[in-house]
C-alpha cells in the first residue's frame, strides 16, 4: 500500500513538472518590414508646425521644399546594419515551435495596423511633431546625437526647455519601440505578455535607431551599431 502511494505522489509529480515545462518559441523578426512600418507611421502621424505655414503665402515654393527633404529620408544606411530577419528565442526549453509562416502580403502595412489599434502609441507619435523644431536646433548644435538604442543621448549642457524636450521625446520613443515589440509579438500569434515583449525590444530599438540615423542630418551626430559616435 505504501509502495502503490508513492508511485502514486512520483506520478503526480511528474506530471505537475510536466504542466509546468516551458518551451521554446521563435520569434520572426522582420527588420526591413519594421523600418518601412516605422516610416509610414511617421509620416502619416508626426506632423511638424511648420508644415501648416508656407503653403498660403508663397504657393509656388512648397514644392521645392517637398522635393528636396523626403528623398533622402527615404534611403536605408548601406553599411550591415542588422540582418534583414532574425530569430528571437522568447523561452527556452525542449519544445521548438517553428512559427507559422507570414502570408505574401504587405507585412510592414499589417505591422502598422496593428500599431494604429494602440492608442497610447499613436499619440506618442503625434507629440512628436511639435518637439521637432528644438530638437533640431539642439541635434544640429551637438547637445544632443541619436543614440544605438532608438534613444536621444545627451552630449552638452541643456536649458530648461531643452531637457523638458529631451525627456518627453525618450518617454514617446520608449513607447513607441515597445508598441513596435508588442505588434511584431502579436502577428507571430504569440501571447502578447510582458515578458514575451520585452524579449523583442532590443530588436525594435535597433530598427527604430537605424531609421534616425538614415533620417539624421549632416552635422548630427549619431551612434552606429557598433558604440562608435561619428558626425554624419
Amino acid at each position: 500500500m505504501k509502495r502503490m502511494a508513492f508511485q502514486l505522489l512520483v506520478l503526480m509529480g511528474f506530471i505537475y513538472i510536466s504542466s509546468c515545462a516551458v518551451v521554446t518559441v521563435n520569434v520572426y523578426f522582420p527588420a526591413e518590414e519594421v523600418r518601412q512600418a516605422y516610416e509610414n507611421l511617421e509620416e502619416e502621424l508626426v506632423k511638424p508646425p511648420q508644415e501648416k505655414s508656407p503653403e498660403p503665402q508663397q504657393p509656388q515654393e512648397a514644392p521645392k521644399k517637398e522635393k528636396g527633404a523626403p528623398q533622402s529620408l527615404r534611403k536605408y544606411p548601406k553599411e550591415p546594419q542588422l540582418e534583414s530577419s532574425r530569430i528571437v528565442v522568447l523561452k527556452r526549453f525542449s519544445i521548438n515551435i517553428t512559427p507559422p509562416a507570414f502570408a505574401q502580403g504587405d507585412l510592414s502595412g499589417e505591422i502598422a495596423n496593428e500599431i494604429r489599434n494602440m492608442p497610447d502609441v499613436v499619440e506618442a507619435f503625434r507629440r512628436m511633431g511639435p518637439r521637432l523644431g528644438i530638437l533640431n536646433s539642439m541635434r544640429s548644435q551637438g547637445k544632443v546625437g541619436e543614440g544605438n538604442k532608438g534613444l536621444l543621448v545627451q552630449r552638452g549642457g541643456l536649458t530648461g526647455e531643452e531637457m523638458a524636450a529631451f525627456s518627453a521625446e525618450n518617454a514617446d520613443r520608449r513607447i513607441i519601440i515597445r508598441g513596435m515589440a508588442a505588434a511584431i509579438v502579436k502577428i507571430n500569434k504569440i501571447d502578447p505578455t510582458p515578458e514575451n515583449i520585452s524579449r523583442v525590444l532590443p530588436q525594435a530599438a535597433e530598427q527604430f535607431a537605424a531609421v534616425r540615423r538614415d533620417k539624421a542630418r549632416p552635422g548630427w551626430w549619431i551612434q552606429l551599431p557598433d558604440g562608435r559616435w561619428v558626425q554624419k
